[in-house]
């Protein structure tokens, strides 16, 4: 039985929206070969393909203007995140994600969808990037199908980016009497 709150759709090339996801996109990266006297000298910059998804939100990515450039964060598959952060891979850590108690962390669903299937993935808010959104949409367009994220699942994700970002780590807390 199809579900009334499908978490995807499939779409192809522009307008771009936030929950839009990208598969092999290129992000150029910053080197620094600190041997150099001067940091200009130092700086060299690699390719380096991400899976990526669309943070910034569609309303400003809808008006030209408002954004010239995207917000991205890289997402993974759950054994690539387990390479990079070994404590995904113990027991209870994607219902831990999943509950929202670890904040640098978003799942995505699996996906079911014709040509585009996948396992759950994991958002990485603590890797973020950003494209020209000149740069992206062409990308869009060569790209093909891809998926977008589609509400309520979409503004879960902005919610937990933004919870990500605004916490507040205090020197003292507040004792409350005994």
């Amino acid at each position: 039985m199809p579900s009334s709150y499908p978490w995807y759709a499939v779409v192809t090339g522009c307008p771009l929206e936030q929950g839009d996801i990208f598969l092999n996109c290129p992000i150029l990266k910053p080197v620094f070969a600190p041997s150099s006297a001067n940091v200009s000298d130092a700086l060299d910059a690699r390719l380096v393909f991400y899976d990526v998804i669309v943070m910034t939100q569609s309303c400003n990515l809808a008006h030209d203007g408002k954004v010239d450039d995207v917000v991205l964060c890289p997402h993974w598959s759950r054994d690539d995140a387990i390479n990079m952060d070994s404590a995904l891979g113990k027991k209870g850590a994607l219902e831990s994600i999943r509950k929202g108690n670890r904040p640098r962390y978003h799942l995505l669903a699996q996906s079911d969808e014709s040509g585009l299937s996948s396992d759950i993935r994991i958002v990485d808010f603590g890797l973020v990037f950003s494209l020209p959104k000149a740069f992206l949409g062409q990308f869009a367009e060569e790209t093909g199908s891809r998926l977008r994220l589609c509400p309520p699942y979409r503004e879960q994700l902005s919610q937990g980016f933004a919870r990500y970002f605004m916490r507040v780590g205090l020197p003292q807390d507040i004792a409350l009497p005994g």
